[in-house]
């Protein structure tokens, strides 16, 4: 009887083996492929970053050289981290239209009709996307394009040009009026008070929410940074005041009543948030006359002021095929039961929107959003194709994968190239660890 389960037993693992055996093969392919294509690579430009590489024969060990100099000696590559906070802002923005596309989508109740939607969103990904860049660039034509015939056609432009001259005229009343002048002296800056709302939203938790949040504050001492400047009496005494201010506000309303104090106290954070933003977009951005409308053909991929809303623009209405998709995967795990029991509640159209699919979907979109701060980080093609290898005029379309496109293949700078792209990687790292962790899925 022994001899008969010691065989079995041999047979058994005999025949594991042999299985286990079979699916390492069919792996090893794909296993193989991943380690040469895409491990390798990344390793070798681990080791580049640390040399004088110029991608063929110049090779000089430099330890840490690159990185100081793009620390401390390189501030166009900072200066592209400053368009990729206003394009991740705008992605934050531009994320909704696909976000209430895919919402329309599976409420449709005709199942054909649902279908037909479904492959009229897919079809669009068969074009090229290079064939997508240059019709944008067409579209931006200063003489021929598109929008400029639009806006022509609408009376935008008209509007545009009185902008134009009134603008500026605001922003310096604006900038010297009383009260205006009161915030500056409280809060150091117009972005100090967006600053301070920000600690608000932090403190939202009570003064016990800084240990456990302690990830947002690299991000907002960076914030800190770009809203005061390198002014010690601005970071180091003026920021621990008015963080003081924060908490004693936070907690005051807290001691008050702890059911609604969540709710004023980030009503306080976003409003402060909104001001400040406001008064940076009267103040601070159109502050002179451009001169571009007048004539009514303005080149919005050939000046300075005009580039970036450009690319803020490109893209309208904004509807991503694949984000619509990764939205009606979520959305198609929503049982019935769920929207019948809302019903019966007397949820309504948008109660649905807040309540039920954005909270259930909240996975996809950081998933998204995960994708979009990537490739918003890295990108380079887009804008290399519309604004050139300098990013347009003055730089202002540089994005760091940009800047490092450049460096490496224009100025043959592979390895100080690496260097950046190990920066880059830390970035993101850390960006997606963020969401990670403070994109709560509540369901």
């Amino acid at each position: 009887m022994s001899d008969s389960i010691a065989v079995g037993g041999k047979r058994d693992w005999w025949s594991r083996a042999k299985f286990h055996t079979v699916l390492w093969l069919l792996m090893l392919p794909s296993l193989a492929g991943l380690l040469i294509f895409t491990y390798y690579p990344n390793i070798e430009s681990i080791k580049y970053s640390f040399y004088t590489w110029n991608g063929s024969s110049v090779e000089e060990f430099r330890g840490l050289t690159n990185f100081k100099n793009a620390f401390l000696a390189d501030p166009l590559f900072w200066q592209t981290f400053w368009l990729i906070g206003v394009l991740l802002v705008a992605n934050l923005i531009k994320m909704w239209p696909s976000i209430f596309a895919a919402i329309v989508l599976h409420r449709l109740k005709n199942e054909r009709w649902q279908y037909f939607y479904r492959v009229a969103f897919v079809i669009p990904m068969v074009v090229p996307g290079l064939v997508w860049l240059l019709l944008w660039k067409g579209f931006f034509n200063a003489d021929m394009g598109i929008f400029n015939v639009f806006l022509n056609a609408t009376g935008i432009m008209p509007l545009l040009a009185w902008l134009d001259h009134a603008m500026p005229s605001l922003a310096k009343l604006a900038d010297g009026s009383i009260p205006l002048i009161a915030i500056k002296t409280i809060f150091g800056s117009f972005g100090g008070l967006c600053l301070w709302g920000i600690g608000i939203l932090f403190l939202m938790g009570g003064v016990g929410s800084i240990a456990t949040m302690w990830m947002l504050w690299l991000p907002f001492m960076g914030f800190a940074w770009v809203a005061w400047g390198p002014d010690p009496v601005h970071l180091a005494i003026r920021g621990p005041i008015l963080l003081g201010i924060s908490a004693a506000i936070v907690e005051w309303l807290r001691s008050q009543d702890p059911i609604l104090a969540k709710g004023r106290i980030a009503a306080i954070g976003w409003i402060s948030i909104m001001v400040g933003a406001t008064l940076i977009a009267l103040t601070q951005i159109w502050v002179k006359h451009l001169g571009v409308f007048d004539a009514g053909s303005p080149a919005w991929l050939g000046h300075s002021k005009l580039v970036i809303p450009a690319i803020i623009i490109w893209g309208f209405p904004w509807i991503g095929t694949v984000g619509v998709l990764i939205y009606l995967a979520g959305l198609s795990n929503i049982s019935k039961e769920v929207y019948e029991a809302a019903e019966l509640d007397g949820v309504g159209f948008w109660g649905k929107i807040f309540r039920i699919e954005l909270p259930l979907i909240m996975t996809q979109v950081r998933i998204n959003l995960i994708f979009l701060t990537i490739g918003t980080l890295g990108e380079y093609g887009f804008f290399l194709l519309l604004l050139g290898p300098q990013g347009g005029p003055d730089n202002i379309g540089m994005t760091p994968g940009l800047y490092m496109f450049r460096e490496a293949f224009i100025n043959r700078n592979m390895g100080y190239a690496c260097a950046l792209g190990m920066i880059m990687f830390v970035v993101i790292l850390y960006l997606t660890v963020l969401y990670q962790r403070h994109m709560k899925v509540e369901k």
